[in-house]
């Protein structure tokens, strides 16, 4: 028989400690967040454009670094009805939401917090009210408004440091260039800006927040997410405490390209798994390192039940509220009728996995099975083609051992069994699987160090289809589809990204005419946006808001007309 064996090449113990995440550090200061919205009034089935900004708690802070914001939009019972995680870099990012066309009318909270910020809830986030209307619904408005406990705390950021020049009257369907200047310590270096135009009066500055003044009572136990994003839970027995057999808790993608992560589990049975802060779906098999039937896996909720206490009323709108509210609904119906674009997904990210690197980097032994004669079974595979590795029955079961090779001895600890990246802890799956599914098998032999945990060895069983074939995970398994933080959408500028329709015969009704997350000074600290009115006359409202490098908050409105 041919035998076609890749020696070890490369000691992974030096990899290890070069690709493994270093540990979250917690922030020296505090985070103040801030989210500038597109407007304040809404109508049920639009959406909420927000960008957000994060500094440190005190002027000319740099931002902590947090690498998610949470967003939820309230309801006046104090329910969110709609959540979602976003990305941050640098202290900023942006987002959007959906508003559910089922929503009664009312007064709701828009409230923003970092991971870190969650220890210090229902406050020390930001908090704002916004309104929502349903036109279909009954013409009762619950007013919801935040205790006197709560009102306490928020501020009202009134420093403004920039100004806004544009032509105060234009005409429909006209391009309108507007300038913004800023009034920073240092204009050399890059503000960072949003900018909203909307119908007058339905404005979203300046924004409010709710900040805790007494920091030193942390409700929770919360950890930066500076690296990545944390999924915590616990581990324990079915029918009683924590469990004592399990120090590590591993997650797993199923794949061809391996991709693991691990979180030590506590005495208490609690675990706080690090992953990825990306946008990317993954399907997460999550399992304890040593478990068996009798084990249980919990995982907490993404967001924290923390909730401020609302006091509502019902009531019903006044005669301007009312006027507003018809004239952004009838728009925004007639957008839906006409089929005009709001927004558009960003282009979707290619899936590199293949192009990515193994979490253990280049294996130490790699064998296709295609360059061998078929063999009836795994144990015969293992027996034939890997030198230094046996997979044998035992009394107990199938175990698996493998060479160390700086001793020549077989490791006394199990080594780390993957199909397809999934971790496999009981070896009777892989003793039965059927060689004609498998096109390779990837082996590091010397000991690999990641963070805290030592694995003695790795065996990697890689499928043609890369699907796990048709393995069944154990009870104790959590199978979690995962994404730590979402896409935000594309706001669509007729004239501009995008037409306003087929022909000038269809309405321009727009309710927000201009929305920019990521505006950018230059280094005299001015920018410029250029965009088109609509065919709604009427005086609009450009408002900008944003902070400069040295932490510096920034915002300014300004008022013009469409005739």
């Amino acid at each position: 028989m041919n035998r076609k064996i890749i020696a070890p090449v490369v000691l992974m113990l030096l990899l290890a400690f070069l690709t493994a995440p270093a540990p979250a550090a917690e922030p020296v200061t505090g985070e103040v967040l801030v989210l500038h919205t597109d407007r304040r009034m809404y109508v049920s089935g639009e959406t909420i454009w927000f960008s957000i900004f994060v500094t440190g708690s005190e002027q000319g802070q740099k931002p902590a670094g947090s690498l998610a914001a949470y967003v939820e939009l309230i309801n006046p019972w104090n329910r969110p009805v709609v959540q979602a995680r976003f990305g941050l870099s640098g202290g900023r990012g942006s987002g959007d939401l959906l508003i559910p066309d089922t929503l009664s009318s009312g007064t709701y909270l828009l409230r923003a917090y970092t991971g870190y910020m969650e220890n210090y809830l229902p406050v020390n986030c930001f908090i704002r009210e916004i309104e929502i209307y349903n036109p279909f619904a009954a013409d009762e408005y619950l007013r919801a408004s935040l205790p006197e406990k709560l009102n306490g705390g928020i501020q009202e950021i009134l420093n403004s440091g920039a100004e806004i020049t544009a032509d105060s009257v234009n005409g429909r369907r006209k391009t309108v260039t507007v300038k913004i200047k800023t009034h920073v310590s240092n204009p050399a270096k890059p503000s960072s800006l949003s900018i909203s135009v909307v119908p007058a009066g339905t404005s979203a500055l300046p924004p409010a927040y709710a900040i805790q003044t007494d920091r030193g009572n942390s409700a929770g136990n919360y950890k930066f997410e500076s690296t990545g994003y944390y999924l915590s839970g616990s581990v324990r027995y079915r029918d009683s405490g924590p469990v004592d057999s399990s120090r590590f808790l591993y997650a797993s993608v199923r794949g061809k390209t391996a991709e693991f992560y691990h979180a030590r589990i506590s005495p208490e049975g609690r675990f706080d798994l690090l992953l990825p802060a990306d946008s990317r779906e993954r399907i997460l098999i999550i399992q304890p390192g040593n478990a068996g039937s009798n084990v249980v896996l919990e995982i907490d909720p993404a967001f924290p039940d923390l909730l401020p206490q609302l006091n509502y009323m019902r009531d019903t709108l006044n005669d301007k509220e009312r006027n507003v509210f018809s004239e952004l609904s009838f728009n925004f119906q007639a957008g839906k009728i006409y089929g005009i674009p709001t927004y558009k997904d960003n282009p979707a990210h290619p899936d590199n996995s293949t192009n990515k690197r193994r979490f253990y980097g280049i294996p130490e032994m790699e064998v296709s099975l295609d360059d061998y004669i078929s063999l009836p079974v795994m144990q015969e595979v293992f027996f034939e083609l890997l030198p230094g590795i046996i997979l044998r029955n035992m009394d107990s079961g199938y175990e698996l051992n493998i060479t160390n090779p700086l001793t020549g001895r077989y490791y006394e600890e199990p080594p780390l069994v993957m199909i397809d990246g999934v971790i496999i802890n009981d070896l009777n799956i892989l003793a039965g699987f059927d060689p004609e599914k498998v096109e390779k098998i990837e082996v590091v032999m010397t000991p690999y160090l990641t963070g805290d945990l030592i694995l003695h060895g790795i065996v990697n069983v890689i499928t043609r289809e890369g699907d796990f074939g048709d393995v069944i995970m154990q009870d104790y398994a959590a199978i979690l589809p995962y994404r730590a933080v979402e896409e935000p959408k594309v706001f669509v500028h007729p004239g501009i990204s995008e037409p306003a329709g087929s022909s000038d015969r269809i309405p321009d009704l727009r309710n927000t005419l201009f929305w920019d997350p990521a505006l950018k000074t230059d280094g005299r600290g001015e920018a410029e946006v250029v965009f088109r009115t609509s065919d709604q006359p009427g005086l609009y409202e450009l408002s900008v808001w944003g902070v400069s490098e040295e932490g510096e908050w920034i915002w300014a409105k300004e008022v013009f007309r469409v005739e």
